[in-house]
């Protein structure tokens, strides 16, 4: 009876095989890593500037990260009106949040990345906000 000849994997398919999922773990983790900052496309919000000349920055949308003060105002038809502290600032700014971002609980304390408008007379309105 002949005998069959065991074959064993080649060292070099075992490594490249390892190789690939490395490769594959590696840069799945660098695109789920990189939801974590959300509206990266928009620039960051220039505080200081705001604070001295909002007129400046009319029509303009910026990506703001911040945790809410407080609950200033609320309006059926406008939206909230709240308090944020920029990350990096100690200065709160106003953002209204329209009607229409309503389903977002928002309390104090809590932060959020938000994407704000800069619209008449300097006033911020957020077009998107998440929780951080």
């Amino acid at each position: 009876m002949a005998r069959r000849a065991r074959s064993t994997p080649k060292a070099g398919l075992i490594v490249g095989a390892l190789a690939a999922v490395i490769f594959v773990v590696a840069l799945g983790g660098y695109f789920l890593g990189a939801t974590g900052a959300p509206y990266r496309t928009a620039p960051e919000f220039p505080v200081e500037e705001y604070l001295s000349t909002s007129g400046s920055l009319r029509g303009n949308s910026y990506r703001l990260t911040g945790a809410v003060l407080n609950s200033i105002a609320w309006s059926p038809q406008s939206g909230r009106l709240i308090s944020v502290e920029p990350t990096g600032s100690d200065s709160p700014i106003p953002v209204v949040v329209p009607v229409e971002l309503g389903e977002v609980n928002i309390q104090k304390g809590q932060r959020f990345h938000f994407l704000v408008e800069v619209r008449e007379n300097g006033i911020l309105y957020a077009k998107d906000l998440t929780k951080s």
